[in-house]
């Protein structure tokens, strides 16, 4: 039987620091939650009193609810029994407008959602809507009845100090967090009513129950390492971490919203940047949790280490006041060339080795070509225990570019066989089998139009604004223990062998029927 290969090759020199080799795979749908649903628990509550009118890309500020603005994290919903539902979730909030300063009037909150797609491969040339609506199953405000958020020097949450009007009576008497608390970007679900936070303010973790939203411990402190990846009794913090602010100031119309980078300096913590924290948070098969720092760039003290910090984080026993712990430093996490950011981190159902980490930067940032920066979204798996000599976990294949995406079945409609998935930040990730995945978008509401595009030449202007989701499904089964295992074992470079379409196979199928991953050293 006659083969014919198609390599994917790599510039000589680039095999150390890239590590393409996108499989086979199609798009299943898109679908978009809408900013204009309001849950009924975030309505009638003033926000936004912090932004910048003049820097409110065009939306009237303060809004008279707590606006959608996307999601920093997605993980599977599960029965009473422990079992995933299909197609439900727990999806996180961002910390609500993006830093310390200005969001400490948006509750934080944890959705519940049904996101399916209709999808048959055109069956009798069958075929879906574009935009599917995300259906809300309901939303839990992150709050904190029994006080357990204290800082060291006894500063306590927001709503203690300062709340926007009346209509925040009711989240006050309850203790709801917000973005001056916390910037919640991981969530990592243990079961129904039992998940640990991760934040970057500090950043810090903490255990809550994703159903009521009720506050399960006080938070832990990131502890800092040495040169050889042991707790040395440091800390992280950033200048967004309340700690640095005293009583009297949190209680003063100035609120100490954040403190000038050099007080972190002068101080007994190591500095990071608070936008650094923890992006990717994914809860291993073990149930322990990889927890992935953000970056090493910026307002941060780590920009000379070889990569991002990843922490091994054993849970709270899920009883009110049992806190996590940080077990220990994994390794650090490299970035593909151009990449800077952990967008999200997913576990691989049965693994407690490999996990799927999906990277970013800074794209877009308008629509002009040549460009300020290219996109650099990759879904790359990556063996969590495989360090080479400076701790950098070194076993890694990136699998799906979000720029690159096959579309066969045009379940978009609009004749083009590729789709990208633009957005700054597509900060939400989860594989839900040995095919698919589920992946979102926070959406830095108001800050919506980055791409800087007049609204009329965009058809779908609105849809894209929203929280989108979409499904992608590969061809072969690339999750399933057994083959991720062979997959990542192999070299660095991958053959996918296809029968010659002129060929008959042993099974009388016509060339083309089979599919197989073989791998292979150029």
């Amino acid at each position: 039987m006659k083969v014919s290969l198609a390599l994917s090759l790599l510039a000589p020199g680039l095999a150390s620091a890239q590590h393409s080799m996108d499989q086979p795979h199609y798009l299943v749908g898109l679908l978009n939650y809408p900013n204009s649903f309001v849950p009924e628990v975030l309505q009638g509550h003033t926000s936004g009193t912090y932004i910048d009118p003049d820097a409110s890309s065009g939306v009237t500020v303060p809004f008279s609810d707590v606006p959608g603005v996307g999601f920093s994290d997605i993980e599977m919903y599960y029965d009473d029994n422990g079992s995933p539902v299909s197609g439900q979730f727990y999806v996180l909030s961002d910390n609500g407008f993006g830093s310390s300063d200005n969001s400490g009037d948006y509750a934080l909150n944890i959705q519940h959602l049904k996101i399916q797609k209709p999808f048959t491969y055109r069956h009798g040339e069958s075929n879906f809507e574009k935009y599917t609506v995300v259906e809300n199953l309901g939303t839990a405000l992150i709050h904190d009845p029994e006080g357990f958020i204290l800082w060291e020097n006894g500063a306590d949450i927001q709503v203690a100090y300062h709340t926007p009007d009346e209509t925040w009576d009711d989240y006050k008497d309850l203790r709801v967090l917000t973005g001056r608390d916390f910037d919640v970007e991981g969530l990592a679900v243990i079961n129904q009513t039992c998940a640990v936070v991760g934040d970057e303010l500090m950043p810090a973790i903490f255990m809550v129950n994703p159903k009521t939203g009720v506050v399960l411990s006080p938070f832990v402190r990131t502890p800092d390492i040495d040169s050889a990846g042991n707790f040395n009794g440091a800390f992280l913090s950033t200048r967004g971490d309340k700690v640095h602010c005293t009583i009297e100031e949190l209680e003063s119309d100035d609120q100490c919203t954040s403190v000038d980078s050099s007080v972190v300096d002068d101080s007994e913590y190591r500095k990071h940047d608070p936008s650094g924290g923890y992006e990717g948070f994914s809860l291993l098969a073990d149930g322990t949790i990889a927890a992935f720092v953000e970056k090493n760039s910026g307002d941060t003290s780590l920009s000379d280490e070889p990569g991002v910090r990843v922490y091994h984080v054993i849970p709270g026993d899920c009883s009110s006041g049992s806190a996590p712990v940080f077990e220990s430093f994994l390794g650090y996490y490299k970035f593909e060339h151009n990449a800077g950011n952990i967008a999200d981190v997913s576990a691989i159902p049965g693994s407690s080795r490999y996990v799927a980490v999906i990277e970013r930067n800074g794209f877009p940032s308008g629509h002009m070509f040549p460009a300020p920066r290219m996109p650099a979204n990759k879904v790359c798996i990556v063996d969590l225990f495989d360090l080479d000599q400076d701790m950098v976990m070194q076993n890694k294949k990136c699998i799906l570019n979000y720029h690159n995406i096959d579309d066969p079945w045009d379940v978009d409609g609009n004749g083009i066989f590729k789709y990208a998935q633009t957005q700054v930040t597509n900060e939400a990730l989860v594989v839900v089998d040995d095919y698919c995945i589920v992946a979102g978008t926070d959406t830095n509401y108001p800050w919506t139009n980055q791409f800087a595009l007049d609204e009329s030449v965009v058809p779908y202007y609105e849809e894209v604004a929203d929280a989108r989701f979409m499904v992608v499904c590969f061809v072969e089964p690339i999750f399933n223990l057994e083959m991720l295992a062979e997959f990542m074992a192999a070299p660095d470079f991958l053959a996918v062998v296809r029968q010659d379409p002129n060929e008959v196979s042993e099974d009388g199928l016509g060339g083309g029927s089979r599919r197989k991953l073989r791998h292979q050293r150029h």
